[in-house]
């Protein structure tokens, strides 16, 4: 069973791998949308963050250094699609928020990436779909409950 399971999880990520890029840079190079994968990242991650959206939080989100936040920063005010503000309590806090145009920008990408989805699952026969999407549902289930650093733990206990 267990040559079998790494198989199959080197299957799964090769399709992950594939999916991610025909979704995410395959799709913003195909349509020329001036931006690049990594701000569209920022555009959808404003849109959905509850409180205020900060250079810090989104450093924190990227994995990058405020500094590259902010060059990107750069380029998607420049196109007017998030605007800039100091936070009144702290000066040192800068608040970002979607302008008009940068939701209006981020809702013509989810668009036409959520039309390339209903394409691909559409592929797919009706009792195919349902358990696919039945076991990504389960399998996302999972990644949000599972502690990974006490798996990582364990895999390196049984080496």
């Amino acid at each position: 069973m267990e040559r079998s399971l790494d198989d199959l999880t080197e299957r799964f990520e090769r399709s992950m791998f594939v999916l991610a890029k025909a979704l995410g840079p395959d799709i913003v190079t195909r349509f020329q949308w001036g931006l690049t994968s990594g701000q569209l990242f920022l555009l959808h991650f404003i849109q959905q963050h509850e409180s205020p959206c900060t250079v810090s939080k989104l450093a924190d989100k990227m994995e990058v250094a405020p500094s590259a936040i902010t060059v990107m920063l750069d380029r998607l005010e420049n196109h007017g699609y998030v605007s800039r503000t100091r936070d009144k309590n702290d000066r040192r806090v800068v608040i970002v928020a979607l302008t008009d145009a940068g939701v209006h920008k981020l809702n013509e990408v989810l668009l036409v990436r959520r039309r390339v989805v209903g394409h691909y699952l559409a592929q797919l026969d009706g009792g195919e779909l349902q358990s696919f999407i039945h076991t990504l549902d389960s399998l996302a289930a999972i990644a949000q409950s599972v502690d990974v650093d006490a798996v990582i733990g364990q895999s390196d206990k049984e080496t």
